[in-house]
Formats: C-alpha cells, structure tokens, sequence
C-alpha cells in the first residue's frame, strides 16, 4: 500500500501500534509545582504581609494561566507524533497544539516501512537573537528523525505547505472571541525525498530509530550548527534564503525581529517584509 494522507479520526490506532507523544504527567507535574509556588507566595503575602509576594504570586498565575494550553493539549487524543506498526508509520504533521483546526482537512501520513529507504538522527544546534534581550543569543538544541523515501513526496509536500496557509479558528470564551494559532510545524520537507520530524516526544529518537532497525538502513548519526546571530555580514539573497528558512520554521516572531534590524522600519513593516518572503517561498 502507497503512501497516503489521512485525517486524523480516519488513522485509527491499532493494540499493538508503538505510539511516541509529548511526555504528559512531566508536563503537568511541572505546572502544578508552579501553581503550588504561586499559591505559596500569595498565602505569604497575606498571612507575613510580605509584599514581594503580592507582586510575584499573580505573575506566576498569569503565566500558568498562559501556558495551561500547552498542558491540556498533551491529554488530548491527538497528542501523537508518531504510531509505528508492523506494516509502516503512522506521522501527524499537524502539531498536537493545534488540536482546534478542521478535523475535515488530512493531518496525518501514512508512510509503508518498504518505503523507507534509510532513517537517520540528525542533531542541530540552533541559534537566534534574544528577541528580549538586546545583543543576546538564544540557543537551542534540536533532534530530528530524518527519513529517506523511495515514494513520490509531492502530495506530502503540498499538504504541508497547505498545513502552513491555515487560519486560525474562532474559539468563543466568556471574556468574548479569539484565535490562537500556533505556529509549529513538526514535518518539514527541504530537499526530496528526505522527510524531518522534530523529535521531541517520547520515547526517544534512538528508541524510534531501533525499532526501525529491521526494516530499514539506520545510517550514521549527523550534526549541524544553524546560526541566524549575523545575518548583517550576508549579502541580500542570503538574507532573504535565512528568512525565509526562519519563517518556515515557524519562528515568525524572530524573522520579524532580524528583518526589523536588517532593513529598519517599524515591527508592521517587518511583518509585511516577512509575510512576502513566505508566499514567494
């Protein structure tokens, strides 16, 4: 069987599929110790008249609050990255944030293991400027599971990048209506027929990639160093192609960032700058 896009109620999960998926109790084990130390500095404020805790206690609780998305995402039914089963995988390429798109639009691929003509792990170290710190670097740390297709990738390829054109739903709330749409995408294409998955699920990507080991060749580990700090000292294409690769990334917020120095203008005019380098891409 070739491979196919899917929705998500359509990729139903088999007893014995290998599920990977953002770690659950980790995250809700960390959000409970900060609403816990929310908790304690208002109760210390209150009973000690400490006034820091007055301060402090409703900014941790506004962050909680921000963040209890991130949380309640991870015990939805679509929190999986990957489900492995003997006739091939099962990768969701809409992030498990997203959980309120249309489920009518196909989010999942459904890739046979004799298409896989290799698998790899691929490790980057990724670093931006600090949008919040002027002059500072931020660095990251990535793993991808990169595979090797021997099928055709263009109607995958064309999926994702009708993945990247959605618009956010409206969500009613009792404060009134908003759009949250987030802009990560765990499934990239850069150059077919190789397919990255960001991996940072559980289990681990050597995990995935040792259950892998019978049906396919797991090639030699490979590290990258990506740096976005000095696009200043590029000439003009460059810049555009590094942008651009930002963007596609879903870092917008720092595209718009670096834009803003490169060309000057206000942060519109960055966006707009931005915006144009994802639709010529």
């Amino acid at each position: 069987m070739p491979m196919r896009l899917l929705r998500l109620q359509d990729a139903q999960a088999g007893p014995y599929d290998r599920v990977f998926r953002h770690a659950r109790m980790r995250a809700l084990i960390v959000w409970l110790a900060g609403f816990a130390v929310a908790i304690g500095l208002l109760y210390r404020a209150m009973s000690a008249t400490w006034v820091p805790g007055y301060v402090f206690g409703p900014f941790v609780l506004l962050f909680l609050l921000l963040t209890f998305r991130f949380v309640a995402a991870r015990f939805h039914e679509s929190n999986w990255l990957v489900r492995l089963r003997d006739t091939g995988l099962f990768v969701q390429y809409r992030s498990y944030l997203n959980y309120g798109l249309s489920a009518a639009d196909p989010s999942v691929v459904f890739i046979p293991l004799g298409e896989i003509a290799s698998a790899r792990l691929v490790k980057e170290r990724l670093e931006t400027p600090d949008t919040t710190k002027p002059g500072g670097t931020l660095t990251q740390f990535l793993r991808y599971v990169e595979l090797e297709l021997t099928g055709d990738v263009a109607p995958l390829a064309s999926a994702l990048g009708d993945e990247r054109g959605e618009s956010a739903p409206v969500e009613k709330h009792w404060y009134g209506s908003s759009t949250t749409l987030y802009r990560d995408y765990p499934v990239t294409i850069d150059t077919p027929p190789f397919v990255r998955i960001r991996w940072d699920v559980a289990p681990g990507a050597r995990t995935f990639l040792d259950a892998l080991r019978p049906h396919t060749v797991i090639a030699d580990t490979v590290s990258l160093k990506a740096d976005f700090t000095r696009l200043q000292s590029l000439g003009a294409e460059e810049q555009k192609t590094r942008l651009q690769e930002l963007a596609r990334r879903g870092d917008v917020i720092t595209a718009a960032y670096i834009a803003r120095r490169l060309y000057g203008g206000g942060l519109a005019d960055a966006k707009a700058v931005v915006e144009g380098l994802q639709r010529e891409a």
